[in-house]
């Protein structure tokens, strides 16, 4: 039986009704992907689902800047400062709901700008925060809030300061905690000490020892009898100024007490030696040597020298114009030496490794090292006919310079510059410089419209700084109509994209920093 038009109308709200209460996206997921959200005037906020490095979830892209935090309120705690910042803001009621952390800035001087280095640590809480700052003098405290996209508040707070660490008073010391090597030296004098303070049962075994008596201080009188023993006095303790005249006889010396190290320099002299009391040795003139000829040991008013079975020799010349050690070969050619060279340098140690030749005799071989108070050097003299083709190296306290020879290059250290002159420079790894920072971003473009994505978070070094960027695509000019950046600086910078369509689009960027 035909249905009436009504039925059927009613029918059609009824199911018009039922699609549009129903869930949207009920059943439906992003499969490797992810959802770009981007505000009204076309710039990226967030990202969601499937990221650039493999991860997933939800990022936040040019936030807009956080609110600024209140100042902080500072008190003074043993060893530093306490900064405590009350949640709240200068220009907003609430935190936004992007937000990241408070940072903490501390520094000795007023009116400081934060930077990286001012930086001693944060407040991870929207509703606020004590962070402990340790110093010994008083400092200067400002916050700075981030949000999750890593953007910070146009302004930092309020400067708050200075504020210096509690001083310690007698009831922040722990009992026992203040020892004897805590003490500044002097630190107890006698006027601090009460009368009957120190008794017998309060000095420590060992603890007065001879350096802390005053002179004379100990008198006979103050000793009781027979209280020192020979197993109390320190050895050599009693020497000749300290015994009266004629009091040590020959009956009080025991056998074997007197050594070497008992007797005077110059106590001995010739005529209280007995005859042949030195066997062995050979005494000639001013000249004292271990044997006529041979390896020997000569020692003479002007210098000392130990001299080897063929001649070569190791001596000290005191007397020269410039006193000097020496380590010689028979003809001299194989020397080193340390010397005081005069006003160049104070003190050399210079070694020459003498001639030598290859197998063929086609090119003759010289090593030579030299050191000073200031500056260390080394060559390699090659020469092949008439032409050096050895190296060197020179190293002081504000250059260095390696050479490898003729046309083989060489290095320059120099007033914080380095120069290189090489045919082949090769580096063995990656080439890493703090003023040059690369990366890659996406930009999904308003289609005919400039789209732009901006980078920040950044510490390029540098007082200038230049970007170059570059789109990855295989229709340069077709689809792709240009790209551009703005804001370059330290910490990053403004990527702008004209695309005809809406293809998202990877861009290469570079920024370098320089003087």
């Amino acid at each position: 039986m035909p249905t009436d038009i009504g039925t059927r109308l009613a029918r059609l709200e009824k199911l018009l009704h039922t699609a549009i209460r129903a869930p949207k996206l009920a059943n439906a997921s992003l499969e490797n992907g992810s959802v770009d959200v981007y505000d009204e005037n076309g710039s990226l906020r967030a990202i969601i689902g499937q990221q650039p490095d493999g991860t997933s979830g939800v990022v936040h892209v040019n936030g807009p800047p956080p609110p600024t935090p209140t100042a902080p309120t500072l008190t003074s705690i043993l060893g530093g400062v306490a900064a405590t910042w009350d949640g709240t803001f200068t220009d907003v009621d609430a935190a936004p709901l992007d937000f990241a952390r408070i940072e903490v800035h501390a520094s000795s001087e007023a009116a400081f700008e934060p930077t990286q280095d001012t930086q001693v640590g944060t407040i991870e809480s929207p509703r606020g925060g004590t962070f402990p700052i340790p110093a010994e003098t008083p400092v200067h405290v400002r916050l700075l809030a981030r949000n999750l996209s890593g953007t910070a508040s146009n302004r930092p707070s309020a400067e708050v300061g200075p504020v210096g660490p509690a001083v310690v008073v007698a009831q922040d010391v722990i009992d026992g905690i203040i020892t004897e090597t805590k003490l500044a030296q002097q630190a107890v004098t006698q006027a601090k000490i009460a009368l009957g303070a120190v008794t017998e049962d309060k000095v420590a075994a060992g603890a007065i020892t001879t350096s802390k008596l005053t002179a004379l201080s100990v008198t006979a009188e103050k000793i009781a009898a027979l209280a020192v023993t020979a197993d109390k006095l320190a050895a050599l303790s009693v020497t000749a100024d300290k015994l009266d005249t004629n009091s040590v006889t020959a009956s009080k010396i025991q056998a074997g007490a007197i050594d070497a190290a008992h007797i005077k320099a110059g106590a001995i002299t010739a005529e209280k030696l007995d005859a042949n009391a030195i066997n062995g040795k050979t005494i000639t003139g001013a000249t004292i040597q271990t044997a006529s000829d041979g390896p020997r040991l000569v020692l003479s008013a002007s210098r000392l020298r130990a001299i080897g079975t063929n001649g070569s020799s190791i001596g000290m010349e005191p007397n020269a114009a410039y006193p000097y050690i020496y380590w010689s070969s028979v003809d001299g050619s194989n020397q080193a030496f340390v010397n005081v060279s005069g006003s160049a340098s104070d003190a050399n140690i210079g070694i020459n490794s003498g001639s030598f030749t290859d197998a063929d005799d086609s090119v003759s071989y010289r090593w030579r090292t030299f050191f000073g108070n200031d500056f260390f050097a080394a060559e390699r003299i090659t020469v092949k006919g008439a032409q050096p083709v050895g190296g060197r190296l020179f190293l002081n306290k504000s250059s260095a310079y390696l050479q490898s020879g003729p046309g083989g290059g060489s290095l320059s250290l120099a007033d914080k510059t380095a120069t290189v002159s090489a045919p082949t420079i090769r580096a063995a790894g990656v080439l890493k410089a703090d003023n040059i920072a690369i990366g890659t971003t996406t930009i999904t473009p308003v289609p005919n419209k400039p789209t732009s994505v901006t980078l920040t978070g950044g510490l390029i070094k540098g007082a200038n700084h230049r970007a170059f960027v570059t789109p990855v695509t295989s229709v340069p000019g077709d689809q792709v109509l240009g790209v551009g950046v703005t804001g370059v600086s330290a910490s990053g910078l403004t990527i702008w994209l004209h695309r005809s369509n809406s293809t998202k689009t990877s861009v290469n960027w570079m920024i370098m920093g320089e003087d």
